[in-house]
């Protein structure tokens, strides 16, 4: 497409269909508000290196309680700090199984039980 100038390197149909994309704002100001913290994981509790880059697996990342795959939003009552790896192993589990999964991991113990998909109300938005 001669002319035309393009201000994002990802394609038109992908930044519309990725929700993510669409709460790049808002989601830059709960990063900001935990960054400015310094606040721990708060899937495993263990300090963030706030220095550290991605795709260092202990970098920080937000993670939505609820996963926005679930119909979460982007906004800090549903969000928290964690680190890249802890957010990983949660993917769209409820944060009570992940605390639990991460803790095995990391003590190297047996799986935690699968959560349970829950159900939304409209109310629960």
């Amino acid at each position: 497409m001669r002319g035309v100038l393009r201000l994002s390197h990802r394609p038109v149909a992908d930044a519309m269909s990725n929700p993510r994309y669409h709460n790049g704002h808002r989601r830059r100001e709960v990063q900001a508000y935990y960054r400015a913290r310094r606040a721990d994981c708060y899937i495993c509790g263990r300090p963030i290196d706030y220095g550290l880059r991605p795709p260092d697996p202990w970098s920080f990342v937000i993670d939505e309680t609820v996963a926005i795959a679930n119909g979460g939003r982007v906004c800090r009552a549903n969000s928290g700090p964690a680190h890249r790896w802890c957010n990983a192993v949660k993917g769209t589990h409820t944060l009570e199984w992940a605390r639990a999964e991460v803790k095995r991991r990391l003590a190297g113990g047996k799986p935690a039980a699968a959560s349970k998909p829950r159900d939304f109300e409209a109310a629960d938005w």
